[in-house]
């Protein structure tokens, strides 16, 4: 088996939201144990770089960073879920790093996980939904002005439509992005239509895919398994995925009702695929690292340990 390749820093735990907030601060660190005890995928860890504010203005506006220095400074929010201090924000500096770092691994064709990424509520000019960089746009837009790569897709299989991805690309020709996402007239962002399609050289190259609350394993497979044998024409250098485990029926945060089972079976969906980075994104229950671990034992095509 190929060696996983795992992107993190103990400086994604500065990322913290405060006490309220639903995201768990514990799932990093259980996920890497159980993954070392149990003992059936070989992996080796890098550490996440930060990245510089040349990176961030690669899919940011200048006005947008200074606005986020300044709330920082002052310890306030960019929006009601999302607060940021400077602690908060170095934290996001290291997260945009793994990300640039985990696709770059997967340019040479390295099985590769980044333990937190996927910021996708946060545009070019704001921030939100608990996300204040765009991780995944920025290391794309870095990597294609380094000339090593000018086609991407995007696959986004968060419960929530990715706003801040579709805002960055949606002019855009070079980035195929697609969404499976609860209907967003029922759920936040209230965005993700399967009307909006692009704008400009950009039009058709933004597809999102609206279920409904209640959306089970054999609804969301039908649909994934659909929009991969769509796009599988579209030529890309590389392919980034958003594995958003809230769409696990325990969810505290979404409406959708996929089992644990359900995340190998997304992991195999994905096993033939090159030049590949995974980026683990939200997830709102007490089962992510049992959810990232069959996603995983689906992917490397390992027996599943977990019941």
């Amino acid at each position: 088996m190929k060696e996983l390749q795992i992107v993190y820093s103990n400086n994604y735990l500065k990322y913290d939201l405060g006490e309220d907030n639903p995201i768990s601060r514990d799932k990093t660190g259980k996920f890497l144990r159980f993954l070392k005890e149990e003992g059936s995928i070989p992996f080796r860890v890098h550490e996440a770089p930060k990245a510089t504010d040349s990176d961030i203005l690669l899919a940011h506006t200048e006005r947008y960073l200074n606005r986020v220095r300044q709330a920082a400074i002052n310890g306030v929010e960019l929006d009601p879920d999302t607060p940021v201090n400077l602690e908060t924000l170095e934290g996001a500096y290291y997260i945009v790093g793994g990300t640039i770092l985990c696709l770059s691994l997967a340019l040479e064709d390295q099985r590769v996980v980044n333990i937190i990424g996927g910021m996708h509520h946060s545009g070019s000019y704001f921030g939100s939904g608990f996300c204040i960089f765009n991780d995944h746009a920025i290391a794309i837009r870095k990597l294609q002005k380094e000339g090593k790569i000018e086609k991407v897709t995007v696959y986004d299989l968060d419960v929530h439509a990715g706003q801040g991805t579709q805002e960055i690309f949606y002019e855009d020709p070079t980035v195929l992005t697609v969404s499976i996402h609860q209907d967003p007239n029922t759920l936040y962002p209230g965005t993700g239509f399967d009307w909006q399609r692009g704008r400009g050289a950009g039009l058709g190259m933004n597809i999102n895919i609206p279920l409904p609350p209640g959306t089970t394993e054999e609804i969301y497979l039908e649909a994934l398994d659909s929009v991969l044998e769509q796009t599988r024409s579209y030529t890309s250098d590389m392919r980034v995925l958003l594995l958003g485990v809230d769409t696990y029926k325990g969810d505290l945060l979404g409406g959708f009702r996929l089992e644990q089972e359900s995340f190998r079976k997304i992991g195999e969906r994905f096993r033939d695929f090159h030049k590949l980075a995974v980026l683990f994104g939200g997830g709102y229950s007490r089962k992510i690292p049992d959810l990232w671990m069959k996603f995983l034992e689906g992917y490397l095509g390992v027996p599943s340990h977990i019941v």
